[in-house]
């Protein structure tokens, strides 16, 4: 069993990012794993302000909103992170960004940057270009990361189901 945490950052609560996260959290609920979901859109996430006084103190972040101190707490508990967005204007959503950004300050805390964790892709699009959201995910490899799979294009519900259901 892992514990899945999915950061959710469209600002759709029932568009088509929101449909493929039901699937794969039915397929991976089946397989016995526990999950959690951030709604990033409605949480309070302040932008990184790029002060570097997390990299400085190592006592993470100076900003202290009550969003991201819950996706902090999140992640400390997750073996999984899935990242879910539709494409805005050829990358993820800023909602998203803003937390990605600020997981630095979480992995500056003694003792955390060099924790492994499992990750998933999940995202969706008018079009047929991932290259930008592709490159932001590729995050996962520097911090030695394993990617688990990627869910790219609306309608894809039967895959989702199928990638949750395939992590243990």
């Amino acid at each position: 069993m892992k514990k899945i945490l999915i950061l959710n950052g469209s600002p759709r609560k029932n568009g088509a990012t929101a449909s493929l996260i039901k699937a794969f959290s039915d397929g991976a609920y089946e397989s016995g794993n526990e999950i959690r979901e951030d709604y990033i859109h409605g949480m309070e996430v302040k932008n990184c302000i790029g002060c570097d006084s997390c990299m400085k103190t190592h006592g993470g972040c100076v900003q202290k909103d009550e969003g991201m101190a819950k996706i902090y707490d999140d992640l400390a508990w997750c073996d999984v992170i899935v990242f879910a967005s539709p494409v805005f204007f050829g990358n993820m959503t800023a909602q998203l960004k803003a937390v990605i950004d600020r997981m630095w300050a979480w992995f500056n805390l003694p003792g955390n940057f060099g924790i492994k964790k499992e990750c998933v892709l999940i995202m969706t699009s008018r079009g047929e270009d991932y290259s930008l959201a592709l490159t932001q995910y590729g995050i996962y490899q520097m911090l030695g990361w394993t990617d688990l799979g990627h869910i790219l294009g609306a309608g894809k519900e039967e895959e989702a189901r199928q990638l949750g259901a395939s992590i243990l």
